[in-house]
């Protein structure tokens, strides 16, 4: 180990809990938006700043040392401590109706865009800014400061992180569809091998139906099928598939009607209830325009559920 510091300097402090709270190089690299190696040296360099080995490798993952243990609590109290002056410095940033918000696919159909023009027909002088992105980027953003609040599908993990507070709000049905004419479309209790005939339309490999796909794939030994376009709006998924034999998941087309060509696909041994909801910083204050708009979100999935 190098000479080592006095302190814990303010760059360690994500990548230490982000390791203890997911116990994962692969996973804390995912959620802090960054590549293995560059997680695995930014843990050594803290190592080499402190002078100690913070974790322990194992073939599962990564445990902290008894030094790193020490480490993480006093890692704790540095985060808490920023987030209350963070929170502070945005709340006196943001004008009254400005807010910055984040969504996955599962709210741009008909919810968001709903709770939206509710919002401004009641308040013209609002201003809403909407990231449309992968759930692991806009948590980063989120994060980072850059939103102020996530409407998003639920994301492995979320609702045990100690810096984000997420409330899930409504939970539905995915199924498998295609286009109305598409070689499955008429066929009953497909399988797995069925499925691997065709090319996918989904999010990238962080995004949650990408992650659930892969999952029950795996966990029965199937070999997962070729995900040839990735693409964050549903929009232009469902575009893809009425031109195509992709196929993609969306939330049950028996109660939200897409369009006439869009057609589900009777598979069997493959079925997802899908949860969304709101993900805040923990401890900060929205601006108007944001408490306005989550309870206009709320209003509408209490319609739903």
């Amino acid at each position: 180990m190098n000479k080592m510091n006095t302190y814990l300097p303010l760059r360690h402090v994500a990548v230490l809990l982000t390791l203890e709270e997911h116990g994962s190089i692969n996973a804390a690299a995912t959620i802090l938006g960054m590549t293995q190696s560059a997680l695995t040296k930014a843990l050594q360099r803290a190592e080499e700043d402190l002078g100690v080995r913070l974790f322990d490798r194992h073939s599962k993952g990564v445990l902290p040392t008894a030094s790193g243990k020490a480490a993480l609590e006093h890692a704790k109290i540095i985060r808490s401590q920023s987030h209350q002056i963070m929170n502070a410095i945005d709340g006196l940033r943001n004008s009254p109706g400005k807010v910055h918000v984040g969504a996955g696919a599962s709210f741009l159909d008909a919810l968001l865009p709903r709770a939206i023009a509710n919002v401004v027909s009641r308040s013209p002088t609002a201003k809403i800014h909407l990231k449309v992105d992968t759930v692991a980027v806009l948590l980063n953003l989120l994060r980072e400061r850059k939103l102020d609040l996530l409407f998003v599908s639920e994301f492995p993990g979320i609702a045990t992180m100690q810096d984000i507070d997420w409330q899930p709000l409504i939970t539905n049905e995915m199924d498998i569809v295609a286009r109305a004419g598409h070689p499955l479309a008429e066929r009953r209790n497909i399988g797995p091998a069925d499925l691997r005939d065709f090319g996918w339309v989904l999010g990238g490999e962080d995004d949650p139906q990408y992650l659930y796909l892969e999952s029950v794939f795996r966990s029965r030994g199937w070999v997962f099928p070729h995900v040839s376009v990735e693409a964050v709006s549903r929009t232009v998924a469902i575009r893809i598939v009425q031109q195509s034999d992709l196929l993609t998941l969306l939330p049950n087309i028996r109660t939200n009607p897409y369009h006439g060509d869009i057609v589900r696909i009777d598979c069997q041994n493959i079925t997802w209830t899908r949860v969304a909801g709101i993900a805040v910083r923990k401890g900060y204050r929205l601006p108007p325009a944001g408490r306005s708009l989550m309870s206009e979100i709320k209003t509408i999935c209490e319609g739903y559920n």
